[in-house]
């Protein structure tokens, strides 16, 4: 029997040990993961990229992603959803590469390779390109796994213990009530990939299963995105109206 495809950042039921640690504690940890991995901003030539404070420093961030991955018991297959990282990274790196800096230092000269006349591969860009291919990964990798261990409710009652710990020191915020935003905003996310996993089914389901050329498959993404944004717009007016009512109550 076929499993269903599950939406990027999707909430799964479960009782693993990931699980069962309060939520405030794992959106600690992401963004706490995400700060220590893009520190230091993006070298801009090859020594840099492969120094080995900034490996030691990606390679403990993937350890602790991997093992939250694997005390989630998140499927491999999981992973699939993650491949629109793969797509991003090799187009920046290969943008990063045939670019070259307006005046390169006397160190990223040595790593500008000079292929025919006027055409050159920039090393700098390539390292600068693959290391914001891994960051995006381990961040991305480390987000599903938290997000699908953890519940709108557990992360909202997470920002709310936030937001009520500062309202002692600015009150105004229970009345602004930011938390509800925050959350909104955040539940949203998988909103967005479960939508549009139903749109491109429904979408396969309905057209024609032979080969399609390029301005047959232009037109059906741009209907299904079409249809994805008139999804989101109804959903979040539907959520904004279940706000309103629920305080006028």
């Amino acid at each position: 029997m076929a499993l269903a495809k599950t939406a990027l950042f999707a909430y799964r039921r479960g009782n693993t040990s990931v699980h069962n640690l309060p939520a405030l504690v794992k959106l600690v940890l992401l963004f706490a993961l995400c700060i220590v991995t893009f520190y230091g901003g993006s070298p801009d030539d090859v020594p840099s990229v492969l120094s080995r404070p900034l490996i030691a420093r990606m390679l403990t961030c993937l350890a602790i992603s991997i093992i939250l991955f694997f005390f989630a018991g998140c499927s491999w297959r999981s992973l699939k959803n993650l491949s629109f990282v793969l797509v991003l990274g090799v187009a920046v790196t290969i943008f990063s590469t045939l670019g070259i800096p307006g005046e390169p230092t006397d160190i990223q000269k040595e790593y500008i390779i000079s292929v025919l006349p006027g055409v050159f591969l920039n090393l700098n860009g390539c390292a600068a390109g693959i290391l914001y291919t891994v960051r995006f990964f381990i961040t991305t990798f480390t987000a599903q796994t938290v997000f699908e261990t953890t519940s709108s409710l557990e992360i909202k009652g997470a920002v709310e213990t936030v937001q009520n710990a500062a309202a002692h020191i600015v009150p105004p915020l229970k009345k602004w009530n930011p938390a509800l935003v925050i959350s909104l905003a955040i539940n949203f996310i998988p909103q967005i990939f479960d939508t549009w996993n139903s749109v491109h089914t429904a979408a396969r389901a309905r057209s024609n299963t032979g080969k399609k050329n390029l301005v047959q498959t232009m037109r059906i993404t741009y209907q299904e995105l079409q249809s994805l944004l008139s999804c989101l717009l109804f959903k979040a007016e539907t959520t904004r109206k279940a706000i309103l009512n629920r305080d006028i109550k």
